[in-house]
């Protein structure tokens, strides 16, 4: 007997169970972004002209003003992504508003992973509806996007149905290629994959066609 109360033990669970996840290290914070400055320093837009920091009642936040131009693939057209943090196994949280109209069911907010160039990454779609192209974790490999996400179409569970503030949290393991997204319930997700296509890259945060924010963006890494 080791004289630990069961609840130790489960927390000690837990806890292996994260460490594994991310390679059997320890994560450490590498980037936060809260935007307080009044700057987006670091972060790299597409296009520029449909990306500021704004006030959002009394805090900055990160803005995405306008949707984009669709490019040689289907892929999420606005993006910016976070410069100098090339990283393979990671944990990117956050918050996420949509501010298109909630009656537009297929609205969407994403976080971009192991982005190579605009024509490979990842991306997680958080949307207000689930289908094979909605509420997934896709896969651009040079060519369109392509569903890789363990949920059947359209049972995925999808919570952007509103303008309100969501917390969000990305995982990948490049070890084992196991990908995870959560959205408001930070111990369940709501996505999971298995891929290991692209090993590394940076992380990043957009969407298809529509306009919304971010904030409190934080990027952990293995530590050493």
């Amino acid at each position: 007997m080791t004289g630990r109360t069961p609840a130790a033990l489960a927390v000690a669970a837990l806890l292996a169970l994260a460490a594994c996840r991310t390679g059997g290290r320890d994560l450490s914070l590498a980037v936060k972004s809260d935007f307080e400055g009044g700057t987006a320093d670091g972060w790299i837009p597409n296009d520029p002209a449909h990306w500021r920091v704004a006030d959002d009642r009394g805090s900055r936040v990160y803005e995405l003003t306008a949707p984009g131009t669709p490019g040689p693939v289907r892929a999420p057209t606005s993006f910016s992504v976070l410069a100098g943090h090339d990283v393979a196994s990671f944990e990117f949280s956050g918050r996420v508003r949509c501010d298109t109209d909630p009656a537009t069911p297929v609205r969407d907010m994403c976080v971009l992973f192991h982005y190579q160039d605009p024509t490979h990454f990842y991306y997680v779609h958080f949307a207000g509806s689930s289908d094979d192209v909605h509420n997934i974790i896709g896969l651009v490999d040079g060519a369109d996007r392509v569903k890789i996400n363990a949920e059947p179409a359209g049972a995925s569970v999808f919570r952007l149905t509103d303008r309100a503030w969501h917390a969000f949290k990305v995982t990948s393991d490049a070890r084992t290629g196991e990908i995870r997204a959560y959205l408001d319930d930070m111990a369940a997700p709501i996505l999971t994959a298995h891929d290991r296509t692209l090993g590394h890259g940076l992380v990043g945060v957009g969407s298809f066609d529509d306009t919304g924010a971010f904030d409190d963006l934080e990027l952990r890494i293995p530590g050493k």
